[in-house]
């Protein structure tokens, strides 16, 4: 960050979500503990996200001859001209943006990222889930080898998932998994099936999720 001549060290926010990386084998803890020597990396401690932007819940702190002074967002208040006139008038002089770097050791829980006119519906409905009314639209460049999922698998896969994993399909429930493997031969009825059987699977409770892995795990030893 400048401001003149001057070039500031960010001291940047972490978020331990399940998902990360462990330890120092996690790039982001590695990130994290370069930017203070006092740091300690805890080993068995997951560490996911590094935070470089102005979000309430992980404001980059500024770094002065080792000294923590104002936050990113506090600075950017101070010297809105940094952003540049179109941005300001666009975003109300603030960052539109989060730049973030992910460790991922598994698999990240399912989020909705809807446009901008059904967040702004979504927020006004349901805002304790929904906390603004912006859309979140990302960009992402894999650093390393990594390997994304975009949608479903084909009908016929999830029918041979349901037919041969019974703790999977006690999760979708028999009428749901029963619409489904009528529907596989009907495209026109595909979309509708599996809409039902994604909701049903995502309804049930976390009780019911881990007596079905139970019991997957106890069939497969």
């Amino acid at each position: 960050m400048e401001s003149g001549m001057d070039v500031f060290l960010l001291s940047c926010a972490i978020q331990d979500y399940a998902w990360g990386k462990l330890g120092s084998s996690s790039e982001v803890a590695r990130l994290w503990a370069s930017g203070d020597p006092k740091r300690q990396i805890e080993p068995t401690k997951p560490y996911a996200e590094l935070w470089m932007g102005t979000h309430p819940k992980g404001d980059a702190v500024i770094q002065h001859s080792g000294v923590a002074h104002k936050s990113l967002g506090q600075w950017i208040a101070a010297h809105p001209d940094c952003l540049g006139t179109k941005v300001r008038e666009a975003f109300n002089n603030q960052l539109p943006f989060l730049f973030k770097v992910l460790s991922v050791r598994l698999a990240l829980s399912v989020q909705a990222h809807p446009d901008k006119a059904l967040a702004k519906k979504l927020h006004a409905q349901f805002p304790q889930h929904y906390p603004d009314d912006n859309h979140k639209p990302e960009m992402a460049i894999a650093l390393t080898p990594f390997r994304g999922l975009c949608g479903f698998r084909p009908i016929s896969e999830i029918v041979a998932f349901l037919r041969d994993v019974p703790e999977f399909r006690a999760l979708i429930g028999q009428d749901a998994a029963e619409q489904l493997e009528a529907s596989a031969a009907d495209l026109s009825k595909d979309v509708e099936a599996l809409k039902r059987c994604f909701t049903c699977m995502m309804q049930r409770s976390k009780e019911e999720y881990a007596e079905q892995l139970k019991l997957l795990v106890q069939r497969k030893n």
